[in-house]
């Protein structure tokens, strides 16, 4: 049966092996409150932790108390629960209930149906003689092999083959094999069979073997982005009373939602921590999104995520937006691991006709889409609406894959990014989801946010068109899925915000985009695979966008030895996620420290589990800090809308009256302490209360402020005005830096309009 894009999630479990999706009746978050005693001491005076030059540090007002010793607490912490009876896991009929407690004792039981149970995972070889031997992994493989791939192993004669892969690629048996990458082959003589990957039994067989054909063994991996999104906006979170998304939800609530993930609140940083695994303070990408017509990027000292797993041997895509740095030829994707790159290098451009403006010293607007580095001509873009151009091109790429080779696929959206042509005008979408029910029931009274819930269905259906395009392949059981958004939306009372354009919502966290309050850095983010032992869940650890790179290398059967020199700041999640627990191993992380613009923050957890933020510095223009509402009201969600007695949304329970401050926030006078665990939405500051805490937090900061990377910002160079080069940006300071240009393949997006 043709799949149905209401079914995705159907059908991807299915192409998985399972025999049924099912979801959790109820998703509650319930707070137990965790009494927290205070300090003695005094707060340190004024916002200092970065001097006003932003040369160096300033000391600590004391020295710092030892992790955690200022505060007792009780045990309590944040709590969900699954109220659904099963959810499906695996292949066959092995069942896994999942009980969705504490952090600290995440609790799963397991129970078989009453059919013959079935093994999570086995491994079919079939050899010349068409025999079939199916084998279950061993405890020891299932726990450090299963997923590792190592290099190949290999062995010569006999009459059965033995196994190989695992971490290191141990040698493989006597016998013939199913060599090369899954594939089989026929032959006479004496045999070596190859063993790359999971374990592989060898069956009778002659003559040397090179296998060919099958399905990559390693994981394919499908980074999506989404650009601008608010953490309200979509269904599954807050945002279900605004807009459906149910491409998005169905496999975010069958995969693992990470509700404690962290970004930068702007762009270009966001995306350079994820791209290098490292903080952007460490990689000189702390302090603002790259501009049109500026001479800097990510340095080319460090290695981008697409190159350590060419090494494994994937094939590289970059797909949608770069923003990482275009001045010359060296900052393009292709020259920093992309095996094919389609899209646009800078940062925002037009949906309709493809000109990127930027509002530099002087307003200035040029066409930008390229294919492998090259101008797409006009005549071959056939004036198609731009997310309509990249989606059809990633499926076009995914339909195309050669299924015994892994891809990465870089999938970065352009939507919802607000004001996308860089002017202030209103960007909109086309009229199939500006005539949505969700969409046309929602208040005139509010244009702007409209126009913003209709990008939010241009989102969700460009998540299942990608995804759907996986499952027609037939590779969706051996492909993971990443979705993030790289910061949090621009609400309309920021300086980052003109007036006319969409916006997006992060209520109830405090503040958004490019503020490093709760808003602009706690976004949306979910990992999906059949590989994932136990999904079906929500997990609070935290989860830094930097753990990216480490995760999935070592998801793919990377060595993280091999990580170990270039000093990665982020960690390793992958065996955490596949345990099933509620923590991973990272116990503090940094969102921001800029010296020029006076930024810093970090986020810490103490041995009780309870989780300290320390802010610090200017926010825009020093004036509004506060929350932003959703406008409006809508009605009509439900023809689209999940099913909502069998989920009910992610609800963030603030604890204290939401958007009203109990204790002021000033940062740029003094710096701030925030009980997340109690107080999420940073509503109470507590820094005068708990001074051993603030010092220790200062402490942190100044001691990873000293490791910083300088900053790579540059200024605007006219010389890379588009009126030189005929209309285009260009990477103006290359030795070629306008070429002929490149004639597709006229592509033609077939629901544009």
């Amino acid at each position: 049966m043709a799949p149905q894009r209401h079914l995705l999630l159907v059908l991807l479990v299915v192409a998985a092996g399972v025999d049924a999706a099912r979801f959790p009746s109820r998703f509650l978050m319930r707070t137990n409150h965790r009494q927290i005693v205070p300090g003695n001491g005094d707060q340190s005076s004024g916002s200092g932790v970065l001097n006003s030059t932003g040369s160096s540090v300033t000391s600590a007002s004391s020295q710092a108390s030892s992790a955690g010793s200022v505060l007792s607490s009780s045990s309590g912490t944040n709590s969900y629960y699954a109220d659904q009876s099963t959810v499906q896991q695996s292949t066959g009929s092995s069942v896994t209930e999942h009980h969705m407690t504490s952090p600290a004792t995440d609790a799963y039981t397991t129970r078989q149906s009453s059919a013959s149970p079935t093994p999570e995972f086995t491994v079919t070889v079939t050899a010349s003689t068409q025999t079939t031997s199916t084998r279950r992994m061993t405890s020891d493989e299932t726990t450090s092999g299963e997923y590792s791939y190592g290099d190949s192993g290999s062995g010569t004669g006999g009459s059965s083959g033995g196994t190989g892969g695992g971490d290191n690629g141990a040698t493989g048996g006597s016998g013939t094999g199913n060599g090369g990458v899954g594939g089989n082959a026929n032959g006479n003589g004496n045999a070596n069979g190859n063993n790359d990957g999971h374990s592989n039994a060898g069956s009778t067989g002659s003559g040397t073997i090179s296998g060919s054909g099958g399905q990559s063994q390693r994981p394919n991996i499908l980074i999506f982005i989404a650009d601008d999104l608010g953490r309200s906006d979509l269904s599954y979170t807050e945002g279900n009373i605004w807009t459906p998304t149910p491409n998005i939800d169905k496999l975010a609530w069958d995969g693992i939602i990470l509700n404690r993930y962290y970004t930068n609140p702007i762009c270009t940083p966001s995306r350079a921590a994820f791209i290098t695994g490292k903080y952007t303070f460490h990689n000189g990408m702390q302090t603002a999104a790259i501009s049109q017509g500026e001479p800097w990027g990510v340095p080319l000292e460090f290695k981008f995520q697409p190159q350590y797993f060419k090494d494994l041997g994937y094939q590289t895509y970059h797909i949608g937006k770069w923003h990482l740095g275009e001045f010359t030829r060296q900052y393009y994707p292709n020259a920093r691991g992309f095996d094919y790159s389609y899209g646009f290098t800078g940062g925002a451009t037009n949906w309709w006709n493809y000109t990127e403006g930027w509002i530099t010293p002087v307003p200035l607007s040029g066409r930008e889409v390229r294919e492998n580095g090259k101008r797409i001509l006009a005549n071959d873009t056939n004036n198609a609406y731009y997310p309509d151009l990249i989606n059809h091109k990633a499926e076009q790429i995914i339909r195309n894959q050669d299924p015994s080779k892994p891809f990465y696929m870089y999938f970065a959206t352009p939507i919802v990014h607000t004001a996308s042509n860089g002017f202030g005008e209103a960007q909109a979408t086309v009229p199939r989801f500006q005539l949505r029910p969700s969409v046309l029931s929602f208040s005139e009274q509010f244009p702007d946010r409209k126009r913003q819930l209709a990008l939010v269905q241009a989102l969700d259906d460009t998540f299942m068109r990608i995804t759907e395009a996986v499952v027609n392949k037939g590779i969706a059981n051996n492909t993971i899925v990443v979705f993030f958004a790289d910061n949090g939306a621009p609400i309309p009372e920021t300086g980052i915000f003109v007036r006319g354009s969409n916006y997006g919502v992060n209520w109830p966290l405090r503040q958004g985009k490019g503020t490093l309050f709760e808003g602009g850095t706690r976004v949306n983010s979910f990992i999906w695979s059949p590989l994932l032992k136990k999904r079906g869940r929500i997990t609070n650890q935290l989860f830094h966008t930097t753990d990216w790179l480490p995760t999935l290398y070592e998801a793919a059967g990377g060595n993280l030895n091999d990580l170990a020199a270039a000093k990665l700041d982020g960690f390793s999640q992958w065996k955490s996620l596949q345990s099933g627990l509620n923590y991973g191993p990272r116990r503090e992380l940094v969102t921001n420290i800029d010296q020029i613009t006076n930024q810093y923050s970090m986020i810490y957890e103490d041995q009780y589990g309870g989780l300290y933020k320390l802010l610090g510095g200017n926010v825009f223009n020093n004036s509004f800090i506060g929350w932003f509402p959703p406008p409006g009201t809508n009605a009509a969600n439900t023809d689209e809308a999940p099913n909502w007695k069998t989920w009910t949304p992610i609800s963030i329970n603030c604890n204290f009256p939401e958007g009203q401050e109990v204790s002021p926030c000033v940062p740029w006078k003094a710096d701030c302490l925030f009980d997340l665990t109690n107080d999420p939405c940073e509503t109470n500051n507590i820094a005068q209360s708990y001074p051993a805490m603030l010092r220790l937090l200062q402490s942190k900061i100044k001691a990873y402020n000293a490791t910083s990377y300088p900053a790579a910002i540059t200024g605007y160079d006219p010389a890379s005005r588009p009126e030189l080069w005929e209309g285009w940006w260009v990477p103006w300071r290359d030795p070629q830096p306008f070429d002929e240009g490149v004639t597709t393949n006229p592509l033609i997006p077939v629901e544009s309009y």
